[in-house]
């Protein structure tokens, strides 16, 4: 049955393929199991189609505060995948995209003073992964440009709703302002069996390694039942996200991947948790919005100015930059303008 719903996906991804040649085929890759599994059914099909060359590329979103493993692995990969490309010759390309600096995280949070994200307030991922995808299918052509993304039904409910919308097509339509273009969902009806087998036994890109990528499942996981043979399927089915996420209430896969001896994920930890804890601190927000509505506004000042002298402290203690000098820059700029409100106007509310 796996091997049948794998063929399958491969084959309608050829026909797929055949239909638009002259597209450009944009694949949107994480790093996780099921980006990694569309990438190679996609590349499978591709072979199978006999195109030859193709307009591909394999696209990266940094949010600057991808789970620091995870973002290890997957920019080591993406630069494997390129060399392996350009050994191939058929065109195909990788681009790592960013946000612009005035909306990257801790611009928001240290210069805007935005609270970290919650399930009502989650403004972390239009703004860090779906706009520069948006911007960067905008400088496409939109009308000649499918989008490839690994969704799948039954991974979620929210996801089977909106999935639901259009049928469960493989083929949807993605708007953005004024403009549409193509999504194609090459794994759509594989589930997590399916997915882990098609990233270990589909042979290319040979640049990404399928153990390496299912060790870190299995450690964000916790233990997990005992394979008993080559060929069944890894159990681990978690779910990576970024260091800062505060949507979710604890965050289990990094606690389970220092558990397992990942250490210099702890300081990112306890600094994800104080973030958390100090969230709805009302010494630590204005009194008012920024629109002039009574409720916990902004972070003050004085929290923000905290908030990057534990950044600073962390940057040393985990020897990065979380927070380059561009984002700096804004940061100061933003705080003036606040600063300036506060002193002129006795308030924040027109700011």
């Amino acid at each position: 049955m796996t091997d049948d719903l794998i063929s399958s996906a491969i084959d309608e991804a050829a026909e797929a393929l055949l239909q638009r040649p002259n597209h450009h085929w944009v694949v949107a890759f994480s790093g996780g199991k099921d980006s990694t599994a569309a990438l190679k059914v996609i590349l499978a099909a591709h072979r199978k189609s006999g195109l030859g060359k193709l307009r591909l590329s394999v696209i990266y979103c940094d949010t600057g505060v991808e789970n620091p493993i995870l973002d290890l692995y997957v920019k080591s990969a993406l630069n494997r995948l390129q060399q392996e490309f350009d050994q191939w010759g058929l065109g195909f390309a990788t681009t790592l995209l960013q946000a612009p600096v005035q909306d990257r995280f801790f611009v928001r949070i240290v210069g805007r003073g935005y609270p970290p994200p919650t399930n009502s307030f989650r403004w972390c991922t239009n703004g860090l992964r779906i706009r520069p995808v948006s911007r960067f299918i905008a400088a496409q052509d939109p009308a000649q440009t499918v989008l490839v993304l690994g969704l799948r039904q039954s991974e979620s409910q929210q996801r089977d709703r909106s999935l639901k919308k259009a049928s469960f097509s493989k083929w949807q339509k993605q708007t953005e302002g004024n403009k549409d273009y193509d999504l194609y969902l090459p794994i759509l009806n594989l589930g997590v069996p399916e997915v882990w087998d098609a990233v270990f036994w589909l042979s290319k890109p040979r640049s990404i390694d399928p153990a390496t990528l299912e060790k870190l499942y299995r450690d964000a996981s916790g233990e997990c039942p005992v394979i008993k043979a080559p060929t069944a399927p890894p159990c681990a089915s978690g779910r990576f996200g970024c260091w800062t996420c505060t949507v979710v209430r604890k965050d289990k896969s990094a606690k389970k991947l220092i558990d397992a001896g990942y250490e210099d994920l702890r300081p990112y930890f306890e600094f994800r948790n104080w973030l958390a804890e100090i969230r709805n601190d009302p010494s630590m927000r204005w009194p008012t919005r920024r629109n002039g509505t009574p409720g916990l506004g902004p972070f003050t000042l004085e929290a923000r100015k905290m908030i990057l002298q534990r950044i600073d402290a962390l940057e040393v203690r985990t020897r990065t930059e979380i927070v380059d000098s561009s984002e700096r820059g804004v940061i100061a700029g933003l705080w003036e303008v606040d600063e300036f409100a506060r002193l002129n106007f006795k308030g924040i509310s027109a700011v």
